[in-house]
């Protein structure tokens, strides 16, 4: 396995990572920010992990169709 796919393994990796942020276990853990009295934070941080696990599904797409591709050749 050469250094670009071992590179592209753990930027694929990384953005699975980003993907489990969606699981339950990640939201009732996350879900305890409703205790704090300031006021926006919750529906702030549910956006904002909503966001980063659409990212973390783009990129590791992209990531796996080039290791696909480079594995191909």
């Amino acid at each position: 396995m050469n250094d670009r796919n071992l590179k592209l393994l753990y930027i694929a990796l990384g953005s699975l990572m980003l993907i489990f942020l969606q699981s339950d276990v990640f939201q009732l853990a996350i879900s305890l920010i409703n205790i704090l009295p300031i006021p926006y934070l919750p529906s702030v941080t549910f956006w904002l992990i909503n966001i980063l696990s659409f990212v973390g599904v783009v990129i590791f797409v992209i990531t796996s169709l080039k290791l696909i591709l480079n594995n191909i050749k």
